[in-house]
């Protein structure tokens, strides 16, 4: 499973290319092995393969050696890994990954580096421990309520901005023989990410830090009038959704979307590489509305570098991804295969996609907010954890109080 590629190449001619650039000191005359933790092999075919010949041209002197992981699996092995001292030197992590290493000292601090200023600072800025970068965004998705444009325009239905007009969509559209949401029940992990994009419109617009309140003992989810709201929505999609959503995986539900078997789909962009498979599939992208008008499109830092703490060769892990933020050529790559978006400036898919006007207008207008917001203080295992509390109400095996007081609880069992 493991790639490596031995990267040479003329140090004299790559060092007088760098001496017109920005003025950084040029790559290290040492040779330098590097081990990478990568999971773009799990959203892409080629790029992993363009990375490297990046490096290769951009900083020689260096080899990378891949080791191919998967995201929501790789952190036990990380975690065996950084007790054994052998934490690799290289790291393709979520954004919300940053503050669970870096702030406990497994990461580098790469403030200072020149080439950050290829990443725009919002994008970084909710990553940021103690106001320094440990970790570096790459690439985007966007989460809200994709809508299949046809029918809506079918039944005369507008855009809800609120949570009462999205019930009134449903409604009408139930009325009219039309499964309102496509659901992926099957998958624990579809319940963890709409809870966070309810929690989003609901909790933490009103409360940013309500996630350290609960940890002071300042705030529980049977208390949260938000987080009620929070489990109920999930109910309310549940109610509106296909009967056998526990038997229906993300596949199957995105095949059912695009076939029109559905007209609204809480969930991510991440989704568009599937929907390309539809051509002519016309879908358009709304933030999920809470109780109040004004909630906003998710945007969610996605495939974030960094670099360990422990590395052996700092300043090479820093050539590399110096190589890549100032290369948008590889960058193109991936967001053409992976359906994701860049955060280089410039950098566009090949062919846009049909939710990209509706992402640009919520941007144009400052309408988007960052997810780690959420994320960082109630992290992704606390998530998966309460949504199979949520599937236990809704299967008939906890009540609803029961359900939100194991969420509360389960603070006990985890790191913040």
């Amino acid at each position: 499973m493991k790639k490596t590629l031995a990267l040479l190449a003329s140090l004299a001619v790559v060092a007088s290319a760098f001496a017109g650039g920005s003025g950084e000191k040029g790559p290290s005359k040492a040779p330098a092995k590097l081990s990478f933790f990568s999971w773009y092999s799990t959203e892409t075919d080629t790029y992993e393969d363009a990375f490297l010949k990046t490096v290769a041209a951009k900083a020689p002197g260096v080899s990378v050696e891949i080791e191919p992981v998967v995201w929501d699996k790789m952190h036990s092995l990380l975690q065996a890994r950084i007790a054994a001292g052998t934490m690799p030197d290289l790291l393709d992590f979520k954004g919300q990954d940053i503050s669970k290493y870096g702030s406990v000292g497994n990461l580098l601090d790469l403030s200072g580096s020149a080439w950050l200023k290829e990443i725009p600072e919002a994008a970084r800025e909710n990553l940021k421990i103690g106001g320094k970068d440990y970790g570096v965004p790459y690439s985007a998705l966007f989460q809200g309520v994709l809508f299949n444009r046809a029918i809506f325009d079918k039944y005369g239905l507008k855009v809800p901005t609120t949570y009462d007009e999205l019930m009134a969509v449903a409604k009408t559209l139930k009325s009219k023989g039309v499964t309102p949401f496509a659901t992926h029940f099957a998958d624990n992990w579809n319940i963890g990410n709409i809870t966070m994009q309810f929690a989003m419109s609901e909790v933490f617009s009103e409360n940013p830090s309500w996630g350290n309140d609960l940890y002071a003992g300042k705030a529980s989810f049977e208390k949260s009038e938000g987080y009620r709201r929070v489990f109920e929505h999930v109910k309310d999609l549940y109610d509106n959704t296909w009967s056998d959503t526990y038997r229906v995986d993300f596949s199957e539900a995105t095949n059912r979307f695009a076939k029109g078997q559905a007209a609204m789909f809480v969930t991510g962009t991440w989704i568009n590489r599937n929907l390309k498979e539809f051509p002519g599939f016309d879908y358009g992208i709304f933030p999920f509305p809470g109780k109040k008008a004004g909630a906003r499109l998710i945007f969610e830092p996605n495939h974030t570098w960094a670099v360990a703490a422990t590395t052996a060769s700092p300043d090479a892990a820093k050539e590399v991804l110096k190589a890549v933020v100032t290369d948008k050529a590889l960058a193109k790559v991936f967001v053409d295969e992976a359906g994701a978006y860049s955060l280089l400036l410039g950098v566009t898919p090949s062919e846009p996609y049909p939710c990209d006007k509706d992402i640009d207008s919520y941007k144009g207008g400052n309408k988007i907010v960052d997810v780690s917001i959420g994320n960082n203080q109630i992290k992704w295992a606390y998530q998966e954890e309460y949504s199979r509390y949520i599937t236990e109400w809704l299967l008939g095996k906890k009540t609803l109080d029961q359900a939100l007081s194991a969420a509360t609880l389960y603070k006990d069992k985890i790191a913040q």
